[in-house]
């Protein structure tokens, strides 16, 4: 509370009082931790010593949450009378709400400070909560709700009601204590006293009490100790009604007869049997096992046979017999030398389970035991050979080799080593350890073993390692929609521990898919491999569903392998058969339309109607034409209503059509897909066709619009390329007297053509030439000799040999096809003419044909220009005809010569085109070819070399390759003016 005083002179302090009593003399009186004493007036005063002191007066106002009591907490009421209790409340501020509640009863609810009770019965009694809240907000702003609560015990005298026990159904074990609870309800006021009492008589007036209070104890429960027991409360006001329960007392399993320890018995020894006697309560249930396993009456090696009965008190008497009897025994009851083992009884209730065990020894002669006929290491190793086999009594072990008679001894020098085991259950194992195998140590070893019953002499073989032996008895284990478990009996490893196997797996030509699922995978029915490693059983994945296979198995080493074992035949389940597609039904016609995705499964249309009566009913089960690659539309009319006999339901209800679909295998119409009801209407499958149809029709149109504008596209470049080379073709002359320009080394290669275009039939017709020209006119072909096609040395140098494989490889590198459609005349490969060219330049010199075919199909690579060939340049240099070409054979020889080496040597693109990366435009082939003409024409020629009237004819024509991939040479000419050119040539 701060004190601002306004005086002149200045005050230096003030004085507080609070009810005249002074309490502080600062500015600002603070007090700690407010209490509701706290509360009341403070008065702050002031004096500057002008005899006129001031004075100033604050009210505090201290809030609190509320604060309830009752004045008792019990209250006694008689049974019909009235109850008032009030609960005083203080708060500041006055609280919003005063209720009274009551513990364990939410629907009871009061509001105000007094609770009122009329007409009191024993239900009233019970605890009463009286709660007051209140709203506390400071003058700081902060507001917050609080309550508190004060209770009081409402006591109605009224005598006890029912009383009841707890548990309800009481079990105790044989030696073990138990307690009941006793209660009533209502429970009485005042306090009841409890008695306990035991086989109450109904005569009985005053029954014996067994003892009081609200617990009964029994320390230590015994067969005696069950019976009824019963309970019961009373107070001053009366007695209440009596409880009772049925005390069980459960005995564990008790044996009256065990089996013994240890039994011996002989093998062969019939009629043999275990017997179990033990006392239960309650009924105790018996088993019998054999080395912790349970033993199953379905092996036909035993029969159990059990008597039980019931004595005093419910206590069970069980007998239990095992007997060693079954099918699966010699005579139906001779002991085996697989009985040996330990044995147990057991019998278990709700209490307990006891067992009595039981080692039963065979005497037999020796058995082998999981024994390996062969074993295998190489020369220089360590070879153990074991030998193991089960007997008793105790055997005794010789090692022999081969015929010898002589048993092997442990020697000094180590080469032999011999060991024995046991595993204390009838099991020995013998291990010959050999040294630093020699080659002389491979062969036939024998392992003796005897005892007093007999002895036996099992032969394992030593060896070198190997192969593995083959895989046996391939069969499957589990078969799934895509995959196949495979198991099989393995063969001798090898001697190898890393053997694997490989499963091989075909699928047949004819699927269980059906026909109509044809595949286009060239390898789809050969034999696949599937690596399983070491496992077995192995499990063959990514199989296709309803297919069938077969299957067979190797195995492989670092040695070899084996052969294959037998072959099985599996056929995949099916996963899951998918619904039908726009199933809808047309009343007006009673026609059914849907469409199947695509699918491998043999499968059939299933349409069930709903009849006017109700229940679904099988109309028509259609066959389907299926696809594997794409959906199929399918249709089907359903059969008019035939007259029935009376009473049968129709169908199909006329007013109300109800058709639902579902597809299934056709060999087992139990597995299908899930139903789907049909649309009532026309079908969406000829809507959706029609559509179709128009969306192709679109597409088509587009296509030859997009055409027509590449074509006119195509015809301005060429028109303005044409013109800019006219400017070019004075300085031709002077500029094919000298050598060709060499490409440059980082001249870009030329553009990708995609192979388009018919076959070509010119090749058909290109070794029929007339070769009957002049020798002037075979010199001009012969320094033409292959626009570039450089020709092998070994070839050049020598004619009767072939081409080099790797010349084979340079043909065949481009993979594009140029055509020719630029007019109506026959469309040639460019081939066939240097075909007649080459023919012509060699006839002097004598070259077969054969060889003329070999040299005329070299042409040269290079892999910086074009891609790796020279020829495919727009325009190489024709040189003109030297005037020795029309001499003998040593002037057109040393021409030809010449020409082909300086043919190679081909200008290049920038030499003709301002862009060196241009791209070479080659026209369609047309259809109509003419095969009737003997000439072969080059195209590809621009205007101002014979491709214009008014042209120096007598200017050697640039001519452009073009490659189509359906010819055997793989060149076209595809410009009309070069053939023009050459046919005069010709002429």
């Amino acid at each position: 509370m701060e004190c601002k005083v306004d005086a002149k002179p200045k005050v230096n302090s003030v004085r507080w009082t609070r009810n005249g009593k002074y309490i502080s003399n600062s500015f600002i009186h603070t007090i700690q931790g407010v209490t509701v004493q706290d509360a009341g007036k403070y008065t702050c005063s002031a004096d500057n010593g002008l005899d006129h002191p001031g004075e100033k007066d604050i009210y505090l106002d201290v809030l609190y949450p509320p604060s309830v009591t009752v004045d008792s907490k019990t209250y006694e009421a008689e049974e019909g009378g009235t109850v008032e209790i009030r609960c005083e409340v203080s708060a500041n501020p006055e609280p919003i709400s005063i209720e009274w509640t009551k513990e364990g009863k939410n629907d009871f609810r009061q509001k105000g400070n007094t609770l009122v009770l009329t007409r009191v019965d024993a239900e009233m009694a019970g605890t009463y909560v009286c709660k007051a809240v209140n709203v506390i907000t400071s003058s700081t702003g902060n507001r917050m709700e609080r309550a508190s609560s004060a209770s009081v015990a409402v006591l109605v005298r009224h005598k006890p009601g029912r009383a009841f026990i707890s548990p309800d159904r009481p079990v105790a074990q044989e030696g073990a204590g138990v307690t009941l609870t006793c209660s009533a309800k209502p429970p009485g006021w005042p306090a009841p006293q409890y008695r306990w009492f035991r086989d109450i008589d109904v005569g009985d007036v005053k029954p014996n009490v067994l003892a009081t209070g609200n617990k009964y104890t029994i320390p230590s429960a015994h067969l005696g100790s069950e019976g009824v027991y019963h309970c019961q409360a009373t107070n001053e006001l009366g007695h209440g009604d009596i409880a009772s329960v049925n005390l069980e007392v459960y005995q564990p399993p008790r044996f009256q007869s065990k089996l013994q320890p240890h039994m011996i018995k002989n093998s062969g020894e019939r009629n043999f049997s275990l017997t179990c006697v033990a006392l239960g309560k309650p009924l105790p249930h018996v088993k019998w096992y054999k080395d912790n396993s349970e033993i199953k009456a379905d092996a036909n090696l035993y029969e159990v046979k059990t008597e039980i009965n019931e004595s005093r008190n419910a206590v069970f008497n069980i007998q239990s017999m095992l007997r060693f009897r079954g099918r699966a025994r010699p005579n139906g009851d001779d002991l085996l030398p697989d009985d040996r083992g330990v044995y147990s009884c057991s019998f278990e209730n709700e209490v307990k389970k006891v067992e009595s065990t039981m080692q039963l020894r065979i005497e037999h002669e020796p058995i082998s035991i999981r024994q390996q006929n062969k074993v295998a290491y190489d020369v220089m190793e360590n070879a153990e050979i074991s030998c193991r086999v089960q007997a008793y009594p105790k055997p005794e072990f010789q090692w022999f080799y081969g015929s010898n008679t002589a048993p092997l001894q442990m020697s000094s020098d180590g080469h032999y080593e011999i060991t024995t085991t046991t595993d204390n259950n009838d099991s020995y194992l013998s291990i010959l350890l050999i040294r630093n195998v020699k080659a002389q140590d491979y062969g036939d070893y024998y392992c003796k073993v005897k005892n007093s019953l007999g002895s036996i002499r099992p032969q394992i073989r030593l060896q070198p390692k190997g192969a593995p032996e083959s895989p046996r008895t391939l069969s499957s284990q589990k078969v799934g929609p895509t995959f196949v478990t495979l198991k099989w009996e393995a063969g001798f490893d090898g001697g190898l521990s890393n053997t694997k196997y490989f499963v091989w797996y075909r699928r047949l030509k004819n699927p269980a898919g059906g026909e109509h699922c044809a595949s286009d995978k060239a390898d789809e029915f050969d034999w696949k491999e599937y690596d399983c490693r070491r496992s077995n059983p192995c499990n063959v994945t990514r199989l296709d569903q309803h297919n069938t296979y077969h299957f067979k198995v190797k195995a492989v080493n670092t040695k070899g392998q084996s052969n294959y074992s037998n072959e099985i035949t599996v056929t995949t389940k099916v996963d899951k058969i998918p619904p039908p597609e726009q199933v809808t039904f047309d009343p007006s016609t009673r026609s059914v339309g849907f469409s199947v995705g695509p699918t491998c499964l043999p499968l059939v249309g299933v349409i069930e109607g709903l009849g006017a009566v109700g229940g679904w009913q099988v109309v028509d089960t259609m066959p389907l034409r299926l696809s594997g690659v794409s959906s199929t539309i399918q249709e089907t009319t359903l059969e008019p209503p035939t007259n029935r006999g009376r009473g049968s339901e129709p169908p199909l209800d006329q007013l109300n059509p109800r058709v639902r679909l579902r597809l299934c295998l056709q060999d087992s119409q139990d597995t299908c897909s899930e139903y789907i009801e049909a649309d009532i209407g026309p079908s969406y499958t000829k809507e959706t066709a029609a559509l179709t149809t128009a969306t192709v029709i679109a597409i088509v149109v587009s296509c030859l619009v997009f055409l027509l504008f590449l074509s006119l596209l195509f015809i301005f470049c060429r028109c303005k390329r044409n013109e800019n080379k006219k400017e070019t073709s004075k300085d031709y002359e002077m500029d094919s007297m000298r050598p060709p320009m060499v490409s440059p080394p980082n001249q870009a290669p030329p553009p990708y053509y995609p192979s388009t275009g018919m076959e070509n039939k010119a090749l058909e017709h290109s070794m029929d030439l007339q070769m009957s020209m002049d020798d002037s006119k075979n010199a001009v072909y012969a320094t033409q000799g292959g626009y570039g096609y450089h020709m092998a040395p070994h070839a050049q140098g020598h004619p009767g040999q072939n081409m080099s494989n790797t010349d084979w490889v340079n043909m065949g590198y481009i993979e594009n096809s140029y055509t020719n459609s630029n007019n109506g005349g026959s469309v040639n490969s460019q081939d066939s003419l240097w075909q007649m060219k080459m023919a012509a330049a060699n006839s002097g010199a004598g070259m077969p044909p054969h060889q003329l075919i070999e040299r005329q199909s070299n042409y040269g690579y290079d892999p910086i220009t074009h891609g790796g060939y020279g020829t495919i340049d727009d325009y190489a240099p024709y040189p003109p005809l030297p005037h020795g070409a029309h001499g003998t054979h040593s002037t057109h020889g040393s021409h030809a010569g010449d020409y082909a080496l300086r043919s190679s040597q081909t200008p290049s693109r920038q030499d003709y085109c301002s862009d060196p990366y241009a791209s070479v435009h080659k026209p369609k082939k047309r259809m109509d070819q003419h095969i009737e003409s003997p000439y072969h024409e080059v195209s590809g020629l621009p205007e101002a070399y014979g491709g214009e009237e008014g042209a120096a004819e007598d200017k050697p024509p640039h001519l452009s390759l073009s490659y189509d991939e359906s010819l055997e040479s793989g060149y076209s000419t595809p410009n009309s003016r070069a053939r023009r050119v050459i046919r005069e040539i010709i002429v």
